[in-house]
């Protein structure tokens, strides 16, 4: 089922509202940083093994039986992995592995529940560090899915020949280096994503948990896509992803600042109506990352030719007044509106602030993705 480049001197396109193929479909975004949230973790993740030189130390194994005997959805499967390698990057491991219970004394930990197709993702990152699975070779360098990064002429062209030449060349990278993180038309499998992130919340390894959520922003960026229908039912299934995780925020937010409106109409699959409340909220209230996702400057017109609408109430910051202004997407707001927006991000204000725009900065560029979605204990956070 169903990143982003910006080419120097060539202005990027307006994004279209996305349209379902596997999960749907590509657009050119903007990369700015905004101010968000920070968030955190509650247990801390060991030190992970520098690899390098981990090996020549690294001499016991753990058995780890994925699956269970005779289910054909999920045959029990065996690795044989670094004993060290699990327990440095997941508490869960550690304490199964390092306590005096069954699975400590003969090193093998049962994982009944779990998928092994699943589980093999995680061995990816456990011994890659990365979840991209790079192809040698890439059938077609723009697939379907991407009908307005092909060239066109005339003054209402999407894009010219030569932002076409350097997309081409771009997307194809893109698409090669992900490798199995997308289907065969270039669309990110979202589902993968989702399933591997919930494994990765059960075995505690927080690193991964937030490289998934970077992978799917990134994702979601350079294909101008958003789950599907039958995204949501994984995202919100209640064995699968824990309520207050920043997954959910992360869809939420991916709905509501991207166009999404031809989603509801083009897709027969229904949503899950836990999320399509959420998003209702969402778009209500859009929260403090209506405005902390820009970074603000203190700004005042000189004169009638330099003024500007404030972006909430439209009203003109007038001459001589004073308004703040994003140095990111270079969007102006007024006094008013942002003590609306902050007292509405302390639960204090009525929800009437207007500042639901869609466009400029995203609450997961820049260093937005990690202060707002990522979980880490207090005073680390993202190298």
């Amino acid at each position: 089922m169903a990143a982003s480049f910006l080419v120097p001197a060539i202005p990027p396109p307006e994004s279209p509202s996305p349209t379902p193929s596997d999960s749907s479909t590509i657009s050119q975004p903007d990369l700015p940083e905004p101010m968000p949230l920070r968030r955190n973790r509650v247990r801390r993740t060991p030190s992970r093994v520098p690899l390098r030189m981990g090996f020549r130390t690294m001499t016991d194994m753990a058995t780890v039986l994925v699956g269970e005997p005779n289910d054909k959805t999920r045959p029990e499967t065996k690795y044989i992995i670094h004993k060290d390698l699990l327990t440095s990057a997941s508490p869960f491991f550690a304490a199964a592995l390092n306590g005096t219970f069954a699975e400590g004394l003969d090193q093998t930990v049962r994982l009944p529940e779990e998928k092994p197709e699943i589980f093999e993702w995680f061995l990816q990152w456990l011994y890659t560090g990365t979840l991209k699975t790079p192809t040698p070779h890439c059938d077609r360098l723009l697939p379907p899915t991407m009908p307005h990064l092909h060239p066109s002429s005339g003054p209402h062209a999407l894009i010219s020949h030569q932002q076409h030449h350097h997309l081409t060349t771009l997307t194809a990278h893109d698409i090669r280096t992900d490798g199995d993180l997308r289907n065969t038309h270039g669309s990110p499998k979202y589902f993968l994503l989702l399933d591997l992130y919930a494994l990765s919340d059960r075995l505690l390894t927080t690193p991964l948990s937030n490289h998934i959520l970077t992978t799917i922003a990134r994702l979601s960026e350079s294909t101008n896509s958003v789950p599907t229908p039958s995204d949501t039912w994984i995202l919100y299934s209640d064995t699968a992803i824990r309520d207050t995780s920043p997954l959910r925020t992360l869809v939420l937010d991916l709905f509501a600042y991207k166009k999404t409106d031809r989603l509801l109409e083009t897709h027969k699959d229904e949503w899950h109506p836990r999320f399509l409340r959420d998003l209702c909220v969402k778009l209500k209230r859009p929260g403090p990352e209506a405005i902390a996702r820009h970074e603000l400057v203190l700004w005042k017109p000189r004169d009638w030719d330099t003024t500007r609408a404030c972006e909430g109430c439209r009203a003109v910051v007038q001459p001589g007044g004073t308004g703040e202004r994003c140095i990111g997407c270079e969007k102006v707001f007024c006094g008013r509106c942002l003590r609306d927006a902050q007292a509405q991000a302390q639960g204090q204000g009525s929800g009437k602030g207007g500042l639901m725009d869609t466009g400029g900065c995203k609450p997961w560029s820049g260093r937005g993705m990690c202060e707002r979605y990522h979980e880490h204990q207090e005073g680390e956070g993202c190298e």
